[in-house]
């Protein structure tokens, strides 16, 4: 399993970024106030058009609130962004925004786009979680599959972790959870995904329903150095030309002795959607 790099977000800070343009801003000034009817039928137009700012941010503040055909005219502007359907300039963040107003809509049809780009930000575990465990499945896929993205999985992982400390997880779930967990902590895995595995690893345990295997699993990464070592990628285990070149084995035992002295587990839970 290989990683790849991907757009770095500060933890709960989302953007609402739009185009910076005084005229755009001018023309937008200009328009009439957006109706939902109106706001949905430009977002199902894949155009630059003075009335999309204003639409995506009426969406945003709507949230769960937001008619069907709005919701819906959200989703699917979100994907056009995503696969680059809109003609914007490559330095535009307004992806961000369509991120954004998908995650506040508490939709179930908005998981496929919120599993699609959980890894850039912690926006859309919090959205996954706010639906409970209806995309507990899609959250499970990703977690076991051993092809997916080290940072989807990780993502996977906290969407999972915020919906057990919601209460939202069945008993059964819960198990094929602490299964999962234990997978990724075997073989050897991607760093985002061994930090992911032992945030719920820690979680369960700290809350009763881990078990003995896992949480010696957990104790040997935290105080043997060889075993923190082996879990690794072989190409993960060194950052070459950085002054501590061995730092990703000490991000793994630093991880897991959490466990061991209480630390609190973050990012916390911020629910997303009002």
């Amino acid at each position: 399993m290989r990683t790849r790099h991907r757009i770095a977000i500060p933890m709960f800070v989302f953007v609402l970024a739009f185009p910076s343009a005084a005229p755009a801003q001018e023309r937008e000034q200009a328009l009439p106030p957006m109706t939902q009817r109106v706001a949905a039928r430009t977002l199902m137009y894949n155009a630059l058009t003075p009335e999309r700012g204003p639409a995506i941010r009426l969406a945003i503040e709507l949230g769960p609130r937001a008619s069907e055909e709005l919701k819906a005219a959200v989703i699917h502007a979100a994907w056009a962004e995503v696969r680059g359907e809109i003609d914007r300039p490559e330095e535009s963040e307004a992806l961000f925004d369509y991120m954004w107003a998908a995650a506040r809509l508490r939709d179930e049809r908005a998981i496929p786009f919120l599993v699609r780009i959980m890894a850039h930000g912690p926006a859309a575990a919090n959205a996954l979680a706010d639906l409970g465990n209806a995309a507990f499945p899609q959250m499970l896929e990703v977690v076991m599959n051993p092809d997916a993205d080290g940072y989807g999985v990780d993502a996977g992982f906290r969407a999972i972790r915020f919906m057990y400390g919601d209460g939202s997880l069945t008993e059964r779930q819960v198990s094929l959870a602490r299964e999962a967990a234990r997978e990724r902590l075997s073989g050897t895995q991607a760093y985002p995904a061994i930090r992911g595995a032992l945030e719920l690893a820690i979680v369960l345990l700290r809350a009763g329903d881990g078990d003995a295997e896992l949480g010696r699993t957990v104790e040997r990464l935290a105080t043997d150095r060889a075993t923190a070592e082996a879990l690794l990628l072989p190409e993960e285990r060194t950052l070459v030309g950085h002054p501590r070149p061995d730092r990703p084995i000490e991000w793994v035992q630093e991880d897991a002795r959490r466990w061991l002295t209480g630390e609190a587990i973050k990012p916390s839970r911020i629910p997303v959607s009002g």
